[in-house]
């Protein structure tokens, strides 16, 4: 006779395996669901700190915007109409003739369509150093008899050589560059030449009838930065690599295009503007509305703040489901901007999204009352 052998039957085995395969496929699903959670919200966490971390940075700059545009009774948005120059000079620019894309305006917003708009904040002495006067101011005495006749002034030591000086009278302002300090004499001398790189030959202010000032015009005097005549900080997006960028003049040398924050895809900006004379705003107006893409002196004044809105994206790239495409962000909305999406990759909605606003009030042109 044969033993009898107890155990295990074939059906037994296989309903055992598949048991121990579905509990298996479940602490796999449920590992998997628990670790796509934790990537999104790592990926949220990263979106939101480098807003936050932007945000605060470009806010930063922007208050300070105006900086030295009001010294005493002098007010740089009076300027109407702008006279300047530069030799090909690399500190002046590095254009040959007459600059005409100067503006004195605090801020100023580049619409940028379809894709992110740029802002250029502007100043008067360098926001690096807040602790230092921003400028000198001084009258004339005599009546120039030619455009590039010294200054004869009521005060030369509001200005130093190697400043810039802004000569106004009756909405005419031109900006020349102080070489000598004659204190004695009580004159400033804005000769041409390698230490004059703003001042043009005698010839081309007389032959272009540039203002001859009488006494009485306001000199303010002030710090010129690199490759400008003013500071300026200028903030993008760059939409190739997703970066916000800043170009900034105050640095010496200047940079160009600095990274400030990674995985930024868009900016959005709005003047805030207050009937003239005024400092309440009571409008909010796009740079592409009529008389804003390139505002005029008359407007400069009434911009009070600007608002703006910063869009991030996560680092986290997430699965499209099958046969519905990405779906871990379907649209982004905002308060008050218009966040278009149509230059952003084709896969932009498989990645999360933050967007960040902020209003920043222009203190130095409210309290300055420029």
């Amino acid at each position: 006779m044969y033993r009898s052998h107890k155990g295990f039957t074939l059906i037994e085995v296989m309903v055992g395996l598949l048991i121990g395969m579905l509990g298996t496929l479940i602490v796999a699903q449920a590992f998997t669901n628990n670790e796509a959670r934790k990537r999104a919200t790592t990926s949220n966490a990263d979106a939101q700190a480098n807003g936050a971390i932007a945000l605060y940075m470009l806010e930063r700059d922007a208050k300070a915007a105006g900086w030295g545009m009001a010294a005493g009774s002098n007010s740089y948005s009076g300027c109407t109409t702008i006279y300047a120059y530069c030799d090909k000079n690399a500190s002046c620019g590095g254009a040959a003739g007459a600059l005409t894309n100067i503006s004195f305006a605090p801020a100023l917003i580049k619409d940028g369509g379809t894709k992110p708009d740029t802002l250029a904040i502007q100043y008067f002495a360098d926001p690096n150093l807040g602790s230092s006067l921003p400028s000198g101011s001084t009258i004339t005495t005599r009546k120039m008899l030619l455009p590039s006749a010294e200054l004869d002034v009521a005060n030369p030591a509001a200005c130093s050589e190697g400043d810039l000086a802004l000569v106004s009278q009756a909405g005419n302002c031109t900006v020349m560059k102080i070489t000598e300090v004659q204190d004695v004499a009580s004159k400033l001398q804005h000769n041409p030449g390698t230490s004059g790189e703003y001042n043009p030959p005698a010839s081309f202010s007389n032959d272009n009838g540039w203002p001859k000032y009488p006494s009485g015009a306001s000199v303010t005097c002030f710090k010129p930065a690199t490759n400008g005549p003013i500071f300026r900080k200028v903030y993008s997006v760059n939409t190739a690599t997703h970066d916000l960028e800043r170009s900034d003049n105050s640095q010496n040398p200047a940079v160009t295009n600095e990274l400030v924050m990674t995985d930024v895809v868009d900016l959005q900006a709005q003047y805030g503007v207050a009937p003239a004379g005024t400092q309440a705003i009571n409008a909010w107006v796009n740079a592409s509305d009529p008389g804003w893409d390139n505002p005029l002196p008359a407007d400069w004044a009434r911009i009070k703040a600007i608002r703006v809105a910063l869009v991030t994206r996560s680092t986290q790239y997430e699965r499209p489901v099958a046969g519905e495409g990405c779906k871990a962000t379907t649209s982004l909305k905002s308060s008050w901007a218009t966040i278009k999406t149509d230059n952003y990759p084709s896969d932009w909605g498989c990645y999360r999204y933050r967007v960040y606003e902020t209003v920043i009030p222009l203190r130095n042109v409210i309290w300055g009352k420029i």
